[in-house]
């Protein structure tokens, strides 16, 4: 079933959308649809609704709600938060696995090791929609750039951090989520020493991934797989 989106401005009173912009185009002149078929359609804010077309054009479709279904917040929430990855390709996958693999929202930020780059939140933004209606996602997750470890952490204060760590420090793939949880991913060159003592401050859990040195994008698809089933 192909999704589409459509945020809380689009939506009518009157339980109908509209539409517009890529997702019209991709409706009208990609799908072909046509006035009287039904389109599937998620607001980002955990519904999910059958609609049926009943005006189209190249710009806009407007479609009337026939029947939808809500499904609550999770009880566990997880922030993915991972330094920022300077090549685009590899940028956007992780963005795209963060989001499939469940990710309440996704931080970006420097890490003492990360190799600055200028971010392009528009694009990464359009990448977790993408991700989000292929994924069938109730809830679509926010988008959060910070400029360093420190920042994130004072951010997310009240949530469980969680890093993964090539070092002293690390633990089998056992610790357990809480409510709120802040996962932990570091830049190709790892995180520092200084910020391991950072989370280590704040009462932080450090997790191992294996014994091999990953690439920034599979750790963080390998870190939030170990919490793939949890609420």
């Amino acid at each position: 079933m192909n999704y589409f989106y459509a945020p809380k401005e689009d939506w009518n009173e009157e339980h109908s959308v509209d539409l517009k912009g890529q997702e019209a185009q991709h409706i009208s002149k990609v799908l072909r649809y046509k006035v009287g078929e039904r389109v599937a359609v998620a607001d980002g804010q955990g519904h999910h609704f059958r609609c049926e077309i009943t005006e189209l054009s190249k710009q806009s479709v407007s479609a009337r709600v026939v029947e939808g279904d809500f499904k609550p917040e999770p009880e566990q929430k997880k922030v993915l938060a991972f330094g920022s990855i300077k090549k685009r390709d590899r940028l956007e996958y992780a963005v795209e696995k963060a989001v499939e693999l469940g990710a309440w929202e996704i931080c970006i930020f420097d890490a003492d090791h990360s190799e600055r780059s200028r971010i392009n939140e528009e694009r990464i933004r359009t990448q977790i929609i993408s991700a989000f209606k292929q994924s069938g996602r109730h809830y679509l997750p926010a988008l959060v750039v910070k400029d360093s470890l420190d920042q994130v952490i004072d951010y997310y204060k009240d949530h469980k951090p969680i890093m993964a760590y090539l070092g002293e420090r690390e633990s089998v793939p056992s610790v357990e989520l809480t409510h709120h949880n802040l996962l932990l991913v570091g830049p190709e060159g790892g995180f520092s020493e200084r910020e391991a003592n950072l989370v280590a401050n704040h009462s932080g859990s450090f997790i191992a991934l294996g014994n091999l040195r990953l690439r920034a994008e599979t750790a963080v698809a390998a870190l939030l797989s170990q919490y793939l089933y949890s609420q």
